[in-house]
């Protein structure tokens, strides 16, 4: 049975999501990019799958479309930047926002997931001191997609061990 609403759920009621033909998409919301990614045919894992550069929500709704449609996607993870003590701060605030701005137009349930310290993570192994400059800049727009894939791949894991 396919959960069909476009209102936040909780993460274990993905769980049918998960244990269907449905994948998941996953999404690390940035002021300027954002980093998507799509789960595993098995849903043990999450593949980077590219980065938007954010120019207009009409931009942004019609490739998150697209990727929805080739992907068969059921479900949405967005990462929600959870401040280290636990709580919730102006930055989880404003992506909750730009989430239910990007969710109207789409009638998928979602979700939310701790990106703490996910980029800082991804961005770990990007600081061999040996890449050249343009590979850095290159590399700083892998990172949000990179992101992504960190997001999506805990909630799974969660999803799976409960």
């Amino acid at each position: 049975m396919l959960i069909e609403t476009k209102k936040e759920v909780d993460l274990l009621d993905l769980k049918n999501i998960v244990e269907s033909k449905h994948k998941i998409i996953g999404l690390d919301l940035g002021k300027k990019r954002i980093g998507v990614s799509i789960s595993t045919s098995d849903m043990d894992g999450a593949l980077p799958l590219r980065t938007i550069k954010y120019i207009s929500l009409k931009s942004l709704v019609e490739e998150l479309s697209l990727i929805i449609k080739d992907h068969n996607v059921g479900a949405m993870i967005i990462g929600l930047p959870i401040n280290m003590d636990g709580s919730e701060g102006k930055s989880s605030q404003s992506i909750r926002d730009k989430s239910k701005e990007i969710l109207s137009f789409f009638e998928l349930p979602y979700s939310f997931w701790d990106e703490r310290l996910s980029t800082a993570a991804v961005e770990r192994f990007y600081q061999a001191p040996s890449k050249t400059r343009q590979k850095k800049i290159n590399q700083k727009k892998d990172i949000d997609n990179l992101a992504s894939a960190f997001i999506l791949e805990g909630a799974l894991k969660y999803i799976k061990r409960n």
